[in-house]
């Protein structure tokens, strides 16, 4: 059995990592495994971890809209998740996505408690 350990998006393809999503509220309940797959599924941040080597060629400027390391905002459900064949389930971490599904780029981030 063989494992990815490294991936190079290709083409108009970008590599992100979606942020965790948590697994219990403020409050402390902690939600089922079902309604955290949901979260992460229907995440919608993530840093930019690789970059295809033709992404936004095919648009007027054809320059990037961000770089590897930037934290970005991309259509919901877009993309496409890794199998990983040791737990048997496709991987959380990872998530290869078209260039024009990003759709922001954050430039100014704050940690709130609430």
């Amino acid at each position: 059995m063989k494992v990815i350990k490294a991936l190079k998006p290709l083409g108009h393809r970008v590599l992100i990592k979606p942020d965790d999503v948590d697994s219990k509220t403020k409050s402390g309940i902690i939600l089922i495994d079902e309604t955290t797959r949901q979260e992460r599924q229907a995440q919608v941040v993530g840093t930019v971890v690789e970059i295809g080597d033709t992404c936004w060629m095919d648009t007027p400027s054809g320059e990037p809209w961000c770089q590897v390391g930037d934290r970005v905002v991309f259509a919901k459900y877009s993309g496409m998740k890794i199998w990983n064949p040791v737990e048997g389930k496709y991987r959380d971490d990872l998530l290869i996505i078209n260039d024009l599904d990003i759709t922001a780029l954050i430039t100014e981030e704050e940690e709130i408690n609430v």
